[in-house]
């Protein structure tokens, strides 16, 4: 039976009696093998000064990319702020047209802040001028928003025509007067 050649791996091994010394390997290679070992254990300084380095200027941009947003987000409010504060000024004056008044131009005035704790100052005009066709007149409210620095932020304007309040009053008073004094003549003449 021992003539014959081994069919197995553990036939084939010929310290398969002892497998401590199966295992051993020889000095050199010992020390070559222990050696690759250690190099590939953990990270060199190189790539962990390379990780931190794009670590950082990723921070960076993400940092740039939020400041961005922040800054659209006020502008974006303060906007709004300032197209509300334009509505509600321009409601003013047609309110005040329909009950007779003249709309009167004004110019840079402070309006009262909408948060106490805001730091945007707005300002707004409206300027009064005749409109290209007769008997108009155009409104214009503008609002502008301010940072404590005083440069504007944002800006917003609101147009409407309107029929001029006092187009047909001259007349009126006139027709008026005429119809009194028509009124008046005819009750005093005999007839």
């Amino acid at each position: 039976m021992s003539d014959r050649p081994p069919t197995n791996r553990l036939q084939a091994n010929p310290h398969r009696d002892n497998p401590s010394r199966a295992n051993r390997q020889r000095p050199d290679q010992y020390v070559a093998s222990r050696y690759r070992r250690v190099g590939r254990r953990g990270f060199s300084l190189l790539e962990i000064m390379l990780a931190l380095a794009i670590l950082g200027a990723s921070l960076a941009i993400i940092a740039q990319i939020a400041d961005t947003g922040v800054d659209a987000a006020r502008e974006a409010r303060d906007l709004s702020l300032a197209r509300i504060l334009c509505q509600a000024k321009l409601s003013e004056v047609l309110l005040d047209a329909t009950l007779g008044q003249t709309p009167q131009p004004v110019f840079e005035v402070p309006a009262d802040p909408f948060d106490s704790a805001s730091l945007t100052v707005f300002t707004y005009n409206v300027e009064v001028q005749p409109a290209s066709m007769d008997g108009l007149l155009m409104i214009r409210v503008s609002a502008i928003a301010s940072d404590s620095a005083g440069s504007p932020i944002a800006t917003y304007a609101l147009d409407r025509w309107m029929i001029d309040p006092e187009l047909g009053l001259a007349e009126a008073e006139l027709e008026e007067e005429a119809a009194k004094e028509e009124a008046a003549g005819t009750a005093t003449e005999p007839s």
